[in-house]
This record gives C-alpha cells, structure tokens and sequence, in this order.
C-alpha cells in the first residue's frame, strides 16, 4: 500500500468512526431533552396543583359533603385542570398531600378565626356628630 491509499483509509476509517460517535451523541442528546422537557412539564404540573388545591378545598367545604366526597371532588377538579394545561399528572401522593395540607391550613385558619370571634367585645355603635345635631343642642 501507498502512502496515498493508507492515508485515504485512515481519512475514511475517521470518519466513519466520528459520524458513528456523532448519531449516538445526537440520539441520547434528543432523548435527554425530551426528559428534561418532560421534567418542567412536570414542574409546572406540580405548581398549578400548589396554587389551585386551596381554593378548591374551600369551593369544596363551601358545597357540603362528606370527607370523602369532598376529596374526590378536589382531585377531580385538578385533574381536569392539568387535563386542560395539557400537563401530566403527578403521583397520587403528591396530589393527596397537597389537599391534606390545605385542608389543614383550613382547619387552622377557621380556629383561629373562631378563636377571635369568641374574644371580640360586642359592636359598639359609633355616632357621627354633624352641625345639625350640635345646633339642636344650643
């Protein structure tokens, strides 16, 4: 072999072997990003069941119900909520957590409310004094 014919082989050996390296590159490289993509898909799921649970609670308590029923309608109500964002849905347990922890930020909050209710003093009324009250004094 000539110089000429080994160095064209070792050019398309190169070649062959660095377009090989670039496929596998470019097909983990794709599928890396699909994971990452579906990561903040994920993200953005877990944040609109963060801020929508508690209103939802309190729409719940508002209808009436029981324990159960009241559940299920909150994660019903979410569920269409990421089913309309186009959003996966997270694991049960987060979902369940997130309503239990607003459910007792509820409870807190309806105590402490009942709690200054009771230790309020009665309304007192508050008359306002204008110049015809105070020329009928004279």
């Amino acid at each position: 072999m000539t110089v000429n014919q080994i160095l064209d082989l070792v050019i398309t050996v190169s070649s062959v072997a660095l377009t090989v390296v670039v496929a596998i590159y470019a097909k983990h490289k794709v599928a890396i990003d699909k994971q990452a993509q579906k990561g903040n898909l994920m993200a953005k799921a877990e944040q609109i069941v963060a801020q929508s649970v508690a209103p939802l609670v309190y729409q719940a308590e508002k209808d009436g119900g029981d324990g159960a029923d009241k559940f299920t309608q909150v994660l019903n109500e979410v569920l269409m909520i990421l089913d309309l964002a186009h959003l996966p849905h997270p694991t049960s347990q987060y979902l369940s957590g997130e309503v239990e922890k607003a459910v007792t930020a509820m409870k807190q909050t309806q105590g402490l409310i009942d709690a200054v209710d009771s230790n309020s003093k009665p309304e007192q009324k508050i008359v306002a004094k204008t110049e015809a009250t105070e020329n009928k004094k004279q």
